[in-house]
């Protein structure tokens, strides 16, 4: 049967080479993300008879809704993994009855789903995906329960999820336990001699409970893991590896001890306007500077075993610095894997700064006991400037830098003492995002020490005066960066021609040169006749969201034969009849992806060789299948843990933030023609009315916070493509924000890649279509015929200028040129001439 649409899936379900290797790389993502919080010495265990319980149990929850969905072959549980390897679980009827549970739970919601449905006008089609079934907590774990169990040894998985389009509840069924679950872990705890906690939840939870059940012996951070979490989870229970995650946010001891904690999203009752009163003060950064004792400091993680941390020498040369050091496992049992943090707390002699901000990171490889390896750990003196908002310069100010060697931001070491004797500009900018009334923020700590060392214990190192260069940046207009052959061909486009460029479609349905079952997106399928074939994004950011797999209708056509995102599971049976095709009588093809942990687990791992490899992982999916933009990474500051999509996103930190991002970059792009699309550009750290929401946020927390990330990734990674965020920042659009889309990001970053709307974010009542282009939003997704036209009146009417219309069009054109699709495309016609 011949197909209308050209894709490359497959037509047999075996298995590939590439989905065994990228397997692989998976598992080690998760060997490395999981984190052992605590543990009086109860872990590792032994293979043998094992009470398990909790709602991720028998059903580990790998990541979370929405867009970040992906449909892999198989999914390893944490009840799996244990099984294979070695362990006998004696609680398998607890199990099944809590799957019973979850089926039931199901079937209410999808029935209450559908009367929604009934009722259109009550549905918010833009987040139609927010609201996914929710996990039953648990269920009672009785005496009789933990009888049969036959055994001394428990693990208890607490999970949650959480997805796009709503934040999470503050109560028991998103940030905190419910009383089940503590009754459960209650009796498992008095019970049991070996109790373990494990937390499988996408983001920062509430752990007020260790104060209130004794008898806890570990908790571990499984976060949610991908496709072989329950693997990785198993090898580290039994000692197979140690344990290597490090936290990438602070863990509060109660969520009221987050600045501004009851005024986050819905909790202050106005989801419309949101005040980042807590400026530059976010995580760690709130907590080191305010004396705040968390529960579990930024950069911790426990081992299996011990090591020790040496500074061997510092290097100040111009404005690089360089600190060497050397790191000793000191235990005699297990081999294992440390990270060393580098902080540095800066001067308080003119603006108010955090106690201390992260400049580097280094991860050793598996050191044996007594094994060593010399680390080193390089920052630019930019990192530590401050950003002035009076005359907009980053400034590196007078006074003494003192570095802090460590494992986490509460177990550092003063090293060295760096002194600039006088002010140094290294960087002069225009103002941006400008506020009429600035937003009142929190008033800073009075009298802090960043000292922690004597006169004459620390080697002193003198900054030279013009150790840093300063850049004077130019927002004047610069020529495209086009390929001539793009711009040659552009140049025969019409003014609407231009506007059907500009304006992308939807995954399915039209004309298509090419379509890959399950994707988000397409550019324009309308241009074909003037040589321009239609490329394909996919959403992330744990892997590519594709059909897994696909039938073929009579007609040619391809439909999905499963829902790709699980709320559409709900839907009545007529509307999937009509939406699926049918697996069973038509003849079908496949598209085998592979899921990796969340990016909260990622940035866990502390290694950004690990996830540049992952990224090459996806890369090479993206080649196999036809994907041009995979819609990943996200990388939005975990500024509340709240946000409904932290588990997408890295950190509470700009620096790891931006590191883990540029790493992704640049393996996904070692496969040509595949690019990345960094997201979501910026201040999205909301869910609730994200459409609306306005970040009113000071110039200066925006840029060092907010944008620093995403600053790294670009000048670092060199990504494709960003993606701009849905809300407003100071009362502007994000994507008709001329200052964040072409001031900052074009002309002080260099970027030269292709800036797209997330989707539906401009239209009525939203941002407008006309001014993302004015901005330089190069790509409206997913656009449509609607759109195109919108932007063909305005251009007729002198609204929009030619010029602004070109330049965008231009950057969509570069990106479907450089894109293996265009190559097939001109191979197709090459071979029809």
């Amino acid at each position: 049967m011949k197909m209308k649409i050209r894709n490359k899936a497959a037509f047999t379900d075996a298995e590939t080479g590439l989905e065994r290797d990228n397997r692989r790389i998976s598992y080690e993502a998760a060997l490395e993300g999981i984190v052992l919080l605590e543990n009086d010495g109860t872990l590792p265990l032994k293979p043998g008879k094992i009470a398990l319980y909790g709602a991720g149990a028998g059903m580990t929850i790998k990541g979370g809704t929405g867009s970040g969905e992906v449909r892999e072959r198989h999914v390893v549980s944490i009840l799996e993994g244990m099984e294979k390897a070695g362990f006998t679980v004696t609680t398998r009827r607890w199990i099944e009855e809590y799957a019973k549970r979850y089926q039931e739970g199901e079937k209410e919601y999808a029935a209450e789903f559908q009367r929604k449905l009934l009722k259109p006008w009550k549905l918010d089609m833009i987040n139609f995906i927010s609201s996914p079934y929710q996990y039953p907590s648990s269920q009672p774990v009785t005496e009789q329960d933990v009888k049969d169990s036959d055994t001394d040894t428990c693990i208890y998985v607490v999970a949650r999820q959480a997805g796009e389009g709503t934040d999470r509840s503050l109560g028991e069924k998103g940030y905190r336990l419910s009383d089940e679950e503590k009754a459960g872990l209650a009796m498992c705890a008095a019970s049991y001699g070996k109790m373990i906690v494990v937390v499988n939840v996408g983001s920062v939870f509430d752990m007020s409970f260790l104060e209130e059940i004794p008898g806890i012996n570990a908790v571990v951070y499984y976060s949610q893991q991908g496709m072989m979490g329950g693997s990785a989870f198993a090898d580290l229970v039994c000692g197979k590896t140690s344990p290597s995650g490090k936290t990438s946010d602070t863990w509060p001891k109660n969520y009221e001890d987050i600045p501004g904690a009851m005024d986050y999203s819905y909790l202050n009752g106005n989801t419309g306007e949101e005040y980042y009163r807590e400026g530059i003060y976010v995580g760690y950064r709130y907590f080191d500077t305010y004396g705040v004792e968390p529960r579990y400091p930024f950069g911790h993680g426990l081992s299996y075993t011990t090591f020790s941390v040496e500074k061997k020498s510092v290097e100040l040369c111009g404005s690089e610095v360089r600190v060497c050091a050397r790191v000793t496992n000191t235990g005699k049992a297990y081999a294992g894997k440390e990270t060393l943090q580098l902080y540095v707390s800066c001067p308080q002699t003119g603006m108010n700064k955090e106690y201390q901000r992260l400049a580097a990171f280094a991860k050793t490889g598996e050191l044996q006991p007594g094994e060593s390896q010399e680390l080193t750990l390089a920052f630019d003196l930019r990192d530590l400037t401050s950003y002035r908002e009076e005359d907009g310069s980053y400034v590196l100010e007078a006074g003494d830098y003192v570095l802090k060697l460590g494992t986490s931001s509460r177990n550092t070491t003063p090293a060295a003492v760096m002194e600039a004797r006088k002010e140094i500009t290294a960087a002069v900018c225009r103002n941006i995002c400008r506020r009429e009334h600035a937003v009142r923020e929190i008033e800073p700590p009075m009298n802090m020490d960043t000292c922690e060392y004597q006169d004459g214990e620390l080697e002193r190192y003198i900054i030279e005066d013009d150790a840093v260069e300063t850049v004077t940046y130019s927002y004047e207009e610069k020529a495209d960066a086009l390929f001539p052959y793009t711009r040659k061909l552009l140049e025969k486009l019409t003014g609407e021609e231009l506007c059907d460029l500009v304006s992308g479609d939807g995954g399915s349905g039209g004309n298509k040169f090419f379509e890959a079952p399950g994707v988000a997106g397409c550019t324009t399928s309308a241009l074909q006749k003037k040589g321009i074939p239609n490329i394909c994004m996919a959403d992330g950011p744990a892997g590519l969201r594709l059909q897994k797999v696909s039938a073929v209708t009579r007609r040619g056509t391809v439909k999905g034969t499963e829902p790709n995102v699980s709320v559409m599971g709900c839907l009545p049976g007529p509307v999937k009849k009509v939406m699926l095709g049918n697996q069973e009588r038509q003849p079908c093809v496949y598209q085998f992806t592979t899921s990796f942990p969340v990016g909260t687990a990622l940035a866990q791992t502390w290694n950004t060789e690990l996830i540049e490899r992952v990224g090459e992982a996806v890369g090479k999916e993206m080649e196999a299948y036809g994907i041009t933009y995979w819609l990943a990474p996200g990388m939005n500051i975990h500024r509340n843990p709240l946000c409904g999509r932290n588990f997408e996103y890295f950190s509470e930190d700009p620096l790891l933030t931006g590191k883990m991002a540029a790493a992704m970059s640049r393996g996904v792009q070692t496969r040509k023609g595949c690019f990345v699309t960094i997201k979501h550009f910026c201040c999205n750290n909301q869910e609730e009315n994200r459409n609306r929401m306005n970040a009113n946020v000071n110039e200066r927390a925006l840029r060092e916070i907010y944008l620093k990330g995403f600053e790294i990734a670009v000048r670092e990674g060199r990504p494709g493509a960003v993606m701009t965020s849905y809300n407003k920042v100071n009362g502007t659009y994000a994507n008709n924000s001329m200052d964040l889309v072409t001031r900052v990001l074009r002309d002080e970053w260099g970027f030269d890649g292709l800036v797209m709307t997330d989707w539906y974010a401009t239209g009525k009542g939203l941002g407008s279509h006309v001014k993302a282009i004015e901005a330089g939003n190069d790509l409206l997704m997913p656009g449509g015929k609607k759109a195109a036209r919108e932007l063909k009146k305005a251009l007729e009417e002198g609204i929009l200028e030619e010029e602004d219309l070109k330049r965008c069009a231009g950057r969509v054109l570069q990106g479907i040129m450089s894109s293996r699709i265009y190559q097939a495309y001109r191979r197709l016609k090459k071979e029809e001439a």
